[in-house]
């Protein structure tokens, strides 16, 4: 990830790593500090958890022989001390304009009453998981041509839920390069995760130009491949969503991505639902096994090895839903359906 980050005019750096964890992605870019022409560094490294504050700290203090350099561990909340600085708090502590930031973002989701919710709409972020909170407020906190490298899951470039941030991202910075891990299990296997994860580099307020698509299998970097793409191919000018498409190694360069996509889902009378039924506002109508005034109730578990495999007897999940007033107008008519099971939320 380190090794995405270009030189700019700047002999002295400040650099953000926000999540530092045990201080990895740091070094990492501390090991590149003289190929980027860096003379002194200043690291602010935010880090909640206090059982890793110690390990950390040892990493940190191990480059401080080796490079003019300073760093300061930020215990507090990186969301709220962030948003505080940006919304204007005279009360918040004065962080400065980075020139890179690095970041490996925590995963969870933000319900939208909580604290941090209201926190990021002080900037005006809208966005539903910490990690891409993490990363739009990063990307507000660079100077001008500041640098970002984040690795991150790729649920952010397309669906509803994530436009805001899109729009926020693609409106403030340029992509500059996106690497994209072909297997889902390798990557992390350590860590037991199942999401497709990108490497995202971005620039702040440079205009956009071409966007570099490399792919690995894993984290090994072993078979990098690498292919320069037109932005009008990574976002269609013409998409009101702004999705966010990465090219597989054998997409054209030259090839249209709005030629792929004439038609909307509507324009082919196709509609898509993710299912009527809310199971705990009608569970006195769930039913563990179907009967003769029941219909059925498919869940993911039900979708198995490209095939609908129902009832499952063993499951804690019910298989079927009461058939009656109540529920009459949550099921669908009968007709011909395509079911998809979603590889996550």
């Amino acid at each position: 990830m380190a090794g995405l980050f270009t030189p700019n005019s700047t002999e002295t750096c400040h650099l953000l790593d926000a999540g530092a964890g045990l201080g990895s992605l740091s070094a990492a870019f501390l090991n590149r500090a003289h190929t980027l022409g860096l003379k002194r560094i200043e690291l602010d490294a935010f880090e909640i958890d206090p059982s890793l504050h110690s390990q950390l700290t040892e990493t940190l203090a191990s480059y401080q022989t080796s490079l003019n350099f300073k760093v300061k561990l930020h215990p507090q909340d990186f969301i709220h001390a962030a948003s505080d600085w940006l919304s204007g708090n005279l009360f918040a502590q004065p962080l400065p304009r980075y020139h890179y930031a690095i970041l490996n973002p925590p995963y969870r989701k933000i319900h939208s009453h909580s604290p941090h919710r209201k926190a990021l709409r002080q900037v005006r972020i809208e966005t539903v998981n910490l990690y891409s909170a993490f990363i739009a407020l990063s990307l507000l906190l660079l100077g001008d041509r500041g640098q970002l490298v984040a690795i991150a899951p790729r649920s952010f470039c397309n669906g509803p839920y994530y436009r805001p941030f899109r729009k926020l991202l693609l409106q403030q910075a340029a992509i500059r390069q996106i690497h994209l891990f072909e297997s889902r299990r390798q990557v992390f296997k350590k860590d037991d995760v199942l999401q497709e994860n990108i490497i995202l580099h971005l620039e702040r307020r440079l205009q956009q130009g071409d966007v570099t698509i490399s792919t690995s299998t894993d984290d090994t970097f072993y078979d990098l491949t690498q292919r320069d793409y037109p932005f009008n191919q990574i976002v269609s000018p013409s998409d009101p969503e702004r999705f966010i498409h990465i090219p597989t190694p054998q997409e054209s360069p030259s090839s249209s991505l709005s030629s792929k996509f004439r038609y909307s889902l509507a324009d082919l009378g196709i509609h898509v639902s993710t299912g009527p039924v809310v199971d705990f506002r009608l569970k006195p109508h769930l039913r563990q096994m179907p009967d003769s005034d029941t219909v059925p109730l498919l869940y993911p578990l039900h979708v198995q090895d490209g095939q609908i495999n129902w009832p499952q007897y063993r499951s804690q999940k019910p298989n079927a839903i009461a058939l009656n007033s109540a529920t009459q107008k949550w099921l669908y008519r009968n007709g011909f359906y395509c079911v998809v099971r979603r590889f996550s939320s």
